[in-house]
C-alpha cells in the first residue's frame, strides 16, 4: 500500500517537475502570467483580441462553433460568408485546430477568455513537442532538455505571432515531424511520419507548405551524413512514399483548398525580382528582445529571437570535433539558405507560395529558431567549456550587437535603451557561465533561469508594443447584435441582414445570420469585384455591405436592417460607436423591434433568394465605378421595364469657404487657400419629390482626406473604399433643402472624384418589386449547401433568377434534371426555363473535393499496407 502511494506521488510530481512537464508549463505559465498581468480576461476587463485576432479570427472560431453544433452543412459552404461562398478552403485555413473543439463549451459572450485559455495551451504543447524531440532522440538528458524546448515555444516567431492562432499547430507539429523523420532513417518505417505530416497540412495548409519545403531540406542534409544505419537509396524511397502519402491523406482537404486559392488570392500576382527586401544586417537587431512591435507587424523583418544560451551553444555546432566537417557544412547551408530567404525576393516568394503576404512577413521563421535550437543541442555537453578565443570571439559578437544596436536605435521603433541594456546583461552573464568550471548542480539552474529571464523579458517586451480591445467593448457590440438577432430569427425564412453599425466584418459568423460582409484571406476575387460594382468597400481580402440603396437591398434579399436607435451612452463597443453607414431611406421600411440599443427594420421590398425574372438580364453589362447605374440597369432588366427607376439630378448651388467655388461639381479639383484655416464645399440641392436621394463619391476621393456632413451632421462611412461607394442621402424630404458639406482634413487640394447626385423613383421601384416577388421561389427543404423549391415561370419571365454567387460547385436540378446554369451581372446563378411550374434544386460540393477524398482513401489503404506486411511476416 505504501509503495503505491510513493509510486502515485512520483507519478503526480512527473506531471510538474519532469523534462517534458516544464517544457509545458514553463512557456504556459509565462503567457499566462503576462495575461493576466495585462487584466485580460478572465483575469479583468481587457482582451487578447488585437488586430487580426479580433477583427477576423474570433468571428471564425465563432463559425467552428455554429457549424458543429447547429449546421453540419456550413462546413462546405456558408450564407455567412459575403452573400455565400466555399467554406472548406476557410477551414483548411483557419479552422481545423483540434484546441478549437474548447469553444464548444463556452458561451459567446466568454470567447475570448477561451482563446486565451487555447493560446496559452498552444505555447505550452510548443514546448512539449520540442522536449519529446530531444528527449526520444536522446540529444538530451535531463533538465537541459527543458533549457533548449522552452527557447522554441518563446522563440521570436511564437510571440510575435500569438495572435495567429491558426499557424501554430503546425509549428508545433514540426518538432515531432522531425523525430519521425529520424525514426525513418533508423528503422526505414515511414507511416508515422506520414500521420503527422498530414496532420500538419491538415492544420494549416499555409504553414504545412513552408515545413515541407524544411523537412526536404532537412532530409538531404540527413542523407548527406556519414554512417547511415539503411541504404541511401532505400531511406530515400521510404521518405518519397512517406511524403506522398502525407500529402495524399490531406488531399480531401488541399485539392478543393487549391481551387479556392485560384479563384481568389492566386489572381493577385507579386511582382518578381531579384532585389533584397531588406539589408540581412538589420536581421541582428532580432537579437534583441522585444524587437518587434505594430510597424514590424506590417512590414518588417524575421522574427527568431532564442535566448543568447541558445546563440552560444550553435556556435559549439560548428566548433566540435565531434561531428563530421560534411555535417556542419550542410547546416550552414541550410541557415544561409533560411535567413536568405528573410531579406532576398526570390526565396522570400518561394517560400509564401510566391506572393508576398499581406502583414507579418516571413511567416517561416521558426523553422530558423527551431533548427538553431536543434543544432546547439546537437552539440551542447554539460561540461563543455569554450576555448579562450571561443570566448572572445563571442564577447566581440555579442558586442558588436549592442553597439550596432545602439547606433541603430534613434531610428528604429521597435528597440529602446531598456531592450538593449537587458539583451547585454543577459547576455554577458550568461557567457560568463562558460568563463569558469561550475558544476553541473550549479550551471544548469543558472542558465535556466537567465534563458527564462532573457524569454520572458522577450514576451513581455514585446507584447507591451500593443494595445487590446477591451473585454467590455467586445461584449457590449456583441450583446446589442444578440438583441436584435433575436428578434430576427423568429422568421424562419430565408433573406438576408444589413447593418448601419458592426463590430467586425464577420458579425455573421459570430452571431448565425446571413448577411453581406465578410473578411477573409480565401476570398473569391469575382466577389470584391461584384461589390465595387454595387457601390459597396471591396479590398483584396473583404467586402462590406454598408452603402446600400433600397435597389440594392431588396435585389440582394437584405429584409431585415439593424441600426442604432439612439438609446446607448456611447461607450466603447455601443452601437453608436461602430457607425459604418447612414441609411435614412431606412423611414420607408417597416420597426419590427426597438429592442436594447437597436432597431430592427422589415424591408417590405425584399427578393427571395430566387425569383422568375425577364431573361434580359442575362445580357446585363456591370459598368467601371457606376454603382446605382449598375443597380438600375440590373433592375430594369429583371422587371423587362422600359423606364429606369435611376435619374441622374444636378445641385442648384455650391458654396466655397477657404476653398475656390467650382462651376461643374463632378471631377472638379478643390485646392485650399490659407493652409491655416478650415476649408470646406457646400452643396445645396432641393428634393422636388418624396423619393431616395444617393451621392457617389469615387476612390479618387479617399475618406481620409475629408469629412462629409449633411446638414451639418457627419456621415460616418466605413474606413476605405477603392471603387466609386454610394450613400444615401435624404429620403421623404420634398421642398426642405439639404446641405452637403465636404470639410477638409489635413490635405490641401480635393478632387471631387465621381462626385455626382442620383435620385430613385421610389413609386415605380415599388411597382417593380411587387411584379418581381410575384413568382417567388418556395422553398421545400435547404440546409448550407442544399435549396429546394417550387417556382413558376411565366412567358414573359422565364429566367430563375437567384442571388446566389455563381461558383464552380453548383449543380442545379430542373425537375430532376441537370442544367448548366448561366451568370447575371458577372457574379449571380441563373437558370432560363420554358414557362410553368418546376422543382428546382441547388446543390453545392466544392470543386476537386470527391477527387481529393479518393486519393486520401487510396492514401489511407496505402498506409495499412506496411501493417499487413508485418502480419504476414509474423506468421
Amino acid at each position: 500500500m505504501i509503495k503505491i502511494w510513493y509510486i502515485s506521488i512520483m507519478n503526480k510530481k512527473k506531471i510538474f517537475n519532469s523534462p517534458l512537464a516544464l517544457s509545458f508549463w514553463i512557456p504556459a505559465i509565462i503567457m499566462l502570467s503576462y495575461f493576466a498581468y495585462r487584466g485580460m480576461a478572465p483575469f479583468g476587463s481587457s482582451s487578447i483580441l488585437t488586430v487580426d485576432l479580433g477583427q477576423q479570427y474570433i468571428d471564425q472560431f465563432a463559425a467552428f462553433k455554429h457549424t458543429l453544433l447547429s449546421h453540419p452543412s456550413s462546413f462546405f459552404y456558408s450564407f455567412s460568408n459575403a452573400l455565400g461562398g466555399d467554406m472548406l478552403g476557410e477551414w483548411a485555413y483557419y479552422l481545423m485546430s483540434p484546441f478549437n473543439l474548447i469553444y464548444l463549451f463556452v458561451s459567446i459572450n466568454h470567447l475570448p477568455a477561451a482563446i486565451l485559455l487555447v493560446t496559452v495551451l498552444k505555447f505550452g504543447a510548443a514546448g512539449l513537442s520540442m522536449a519529446y524531440l530531444l528527449q526520444k532522440l536522446q540529444i538530451q538528458k535531463g533538465h537541459y532538455i527543458t533549457l533548449f524546448a522552452i527557447n522554441y515555444a518563446l522563440s521570436g516567431w511564437f510571440v510575435a505571432n500569438d495572435l495567429n492562432l491558426l499557424w501554430l499547430d503546425s509549428a508545433i507539429l514540426l518538432p515531432l515531424i522531425i523525430y519521425q523523420i529520424e525514426q525513418l532513417f533508423k528503422h526505414g518505417s515511414w507511416w508515422r511520419y506520414s500521420l503527422l505530416l498530414a496532420l500538419a497540412i491538415i492544420s494549416n495548409y499555409y504553414i504545412g507548405y513552408m515545413i515541407a519545403i524544411f523537412i526536404v531540406l532537412y532530409a538531404v542534409w540527413r542523407i548527406s551524413w556519414p554512417n547511415q544505419i539503411h541504404s541511401r537509396w532505400q531511406t530515400i524511397k521510404a521518405f518519397t512514399i512517406g511524403s506522398l502519402v502525407g500529402g495524399g491523406l490531406s488531399a480531401w482537404l488541399i485539392l478543393p483548398t487549391y481551387y479556392q486559392l485560384k479563384l481568389g488570392k492566386a489572381q493577385y500576382n507579386s511582382d518578381w525580382s531579384l532585389k533584397f527586401d531588406n539589408h540581412p544586417i538589420k536581421l541582428l537587431l532580432k537579437l534583441i528582445p522585444g524587437s518587434f512591435d505594430f510597424n514590424q507587424m506590417q512590414s518588417g523583418q524575421a522574427n527568431f529571437y532564442v535566448a543568447s544560451f541558445i546563440l552560444i551553444t550553435c556556435v559549439a555546432f560548428f566548433t566540435t570535433r565531434l561531428l563530421h566537417w560534411s555535417v556542419k557544412i550542410g547546416a550552414l547551408l541550410i541557415l544561409l539558405f533560411l535567413f536568405a530567404a528573410t531579406t532576398w525576393a526570390p526565396l522570400t516568394l518561394f517560400f509564401h507560395g510566391f506572393q508576398y503576404p499581406v502583414w507579418y512577413p516571413y511567416r517561416f521563421s521558426f523553422i530558423i529558431s527551431f533548427f538553431i535550437i536543434y543544432l546547439a543541442a546537437l552539440a551542447w555537453q554539460p561540461r563543455w567549456q569554450p576555448r579562450v578565443p571561443t570566448l572572445i570571439g563571442l564577447f566581440i559578437a555579442f558586442s558588436g550587437i549592442v553597439v550596432y544596436a545602439i547606433l541603430a536605435n534613434h531610428k528604429t521603433s521597435f528597440i529602446d535603451t531598456t531592450s538593449i541594456a537587458i539583451f547585454g546583461s543577459l547576455a554577458l552573464l550568461t557567457l560568463a557561465q562558460f568563463t569558469f568550471n561550475t558544476t553541473d548542480r550549479l550551471r544548469l539552474p543558472i542558465l535556466l533561469l537567465l534563458t527564462t529571464l532573457s524569454l520572458a523579458a522577450n514576451v513581455i517586451l514585446s507584447l507591451n508594443h500593443f494595445s487590446y480591445l477591451t473585454n467590455t467593448e467586445y461584449q457590449n457590440t456583441v450583446k446589442a447584435l444578440k438583441t436584435a438577432n433575436k428578434t430576427i430569427k423568429k422568421d424562419t425564412s430565408w433573406y438576408r441582414v444589413a447593418q448601419t453599425f458592426q463590430r467586425t466584418r464577420g458579425d455573421a459568423m459570430m452571431l448565425d445570420y446571413y448577411s453581406g460582409s465578410h473578411f477573409s484571406s480565401a476570398l473569391p476575387k469575382k466577389t470584391p469585384n461584384f461589390f465595387g460594382n454595387f457601390g459597396q468597400p471591396d479590398g483584396d481580402n473583404y467586402v462590406v455591405y454598408s452603402n446600400g440603396s433600397v435597389l440594392s437591398d431588396a435585389l440582394l434579399n437584405m429584409k431585415y436592417l439593424v441600426t442604432p436607435n439612439g438609446t446607448d451612452n456611447g461607450k466603447a463597443g455601443q452601437p453608436s460607436t461602430h457607425l459604418i453607414g447612414f441609411r435614412p431611406d431606412t423611414s420607408r421600411y417597416l420597426l419590427k423591434s426597438k429592442a436594447g440599443t437597436t432597431n430592427v427594420w422589415q424591408n417590405p421590398q425584399a427578393l427571395p433568394i430566387a425569383f422568375a425574372a425577364h431573361d434580359a438580364a442575362l445580357k446585363t453589362t456591370m459598368l467601371h465605378n457606376n454603382p446605382l447605374i449598375n443597380q438600375s440597369n440590373l433592375w430594369q432588366a429583371l422587371t423587362g421595364n422600359a423606364r429606369s427607376t435611376v435619374t441622374s439630378e444636378n445641385f442648384q448651388q455650391a458654396i466655397g469657404h477657404n476653398v475656390n467655388t467650382p462651376t461643374t461639381i463632378t471631377g472638379a479639383a478643390l485646392t485650399r487657400v490659407n493652409n491655416t484655416k478650415p476649408a470646406s464645399l457646400d452643396l445645396k440641392f432641393t428634393p422636388q419629390t418624396d423619393d431616395s436621394y444617393y451621392l457617389t463619391i469615387g476612390n479618387g476621393l479617399p475618406i481620409k482626406d475629408f469629412d462629409l456632413l449633411i446638414n451639418n451632421k457627419v456621415i460616418t462611412q466605413f474606413s476605405s473604399y477603392r471603387h466609386t461607394v454610394l450613400i444615401n442621402l435624404a429620403t421623404h424630404a420634398k421642398n426642405q433643402t439639404q446641405t452637403i458639406t465636404i470639410r477638409f482634413k489635413n490635405t490641401t487640394m480635393l478632387v471631387l472624384n465621381n462626385v455626382t447626385l442620383y435620385r430613385v423613383n421610389n413609386n415605380e421601384f415599388q411597382r417593380d418589386a411587387l411584379n418581381l416577388k410575384a413568382n417567388p421561389l418556395r422553398i421545400i427543404s435547404r440546409d448550407e449547401r442544399m435549396i429546394k423549391g417550387r417556382i413558376t415561370t411565366t412567358a414573359d419571365k422565364p429566367l430563375i433568377m437567384t442571388t446566389i454567387p455563381d461558383a464552380p460547385g453548383w449543380r442545379i436540378k430542373i425537375d430532376g434534371r441537370p442544367i448548366k446554369a448561366q451568370q447575371v451581372a458577372d457574379y449571380f446563378l441563373a437558370i432560363k426555363t420554358t414557362p410553368g411550374q418546376h422543382i428546382v434544386q441547388f446543390t453545392y460540393t466544392p470543386p476537386y473535393f470527391l477527387i481529393g477524398l479518393y486519393i486520401s482513401l487510396l492514401a489511407s489503404a496505402t498506409l495499412l499496407v506496411p501493417f499487413i506486411y508485418n502480419k504476414i511476416l509474423a506468421r
